[in-house]
């Protein structure tokens, strides 16, 4: 069994697995579920801006040129997708004269004297519940959410694409 196992973690290890404790792999024919950290194993770890959700009374590039201007001082994953979307579009972002981007709370800024927050679902629940019932339904995938001037202006939706090996990788 130890030259198996031994056997095991190299053959993963060539393509690209690591196997932390050798234990499990006496386990895996007993496994029924399988939970990857997808990103950059089962994905690209580039997710592209697919959908922008915008509630009436805001006009979607006006939105996208004020998230981008804010976005461009992001480190954020999805700030480089929003980039790219406003980039296409050609649009002139604006400078930020206000910002901040506090850990697990979002992007806060101003921008030409109007508040933008780029924000996750549930912390705009929580900062705005009486808005609640103006969010789209929850899809799969990733989102964020816009508030200006504190309200809802819109919900991106983004999608990262499989990787043309992931097939492989899972069988």
């Amino acid at each position: 069994i130890p030259v198996a196992i031994i056997g095991a973690i190299s053959l993963a290890a060539k393509r690209g697995i690591i196997v932390r404790d050798p234990a499990v792999l006496e386990q895996a024919d007993r496994c029924s579920t399988v939970i990857f950290d997808k990103t950059g194993t089962l994905t690209y770890g580039e997710p592209a801006l697919i959908e922008q959700i915008v509630v009436p009374g805001f006009e979607s590039l006006e939105v996208l040129r004020l998230v981008a201007g804010l976005e461009r001082y992001s480190k954020h994953p999805l700030a480089r997708s929003i980039l790219v979307c406003a980039e296409a579009a050609r649009l002139a972002l604006p400078p930020a004269d206000e910002l901040s981007e506090p850990p697990g709370q979002g992007l806060v800024g101003v921008i030409e004297g109007r508040r933008i927050q780029v924000t996750k679902r549930s912390k705009f629940l929580l900062d705005h519940a009486a808005q609640s019932s103006a969010l789209p339904p929850p899809a799969s995938g990733l989102e964020c959410v816009i508030v200006i001037d504190g309200k809802l202006a819109a919900t991106y939706r983004f999608r990262d694409a499989p990787r043309s090996d992931s097939r492989p990788f899972i069988e």
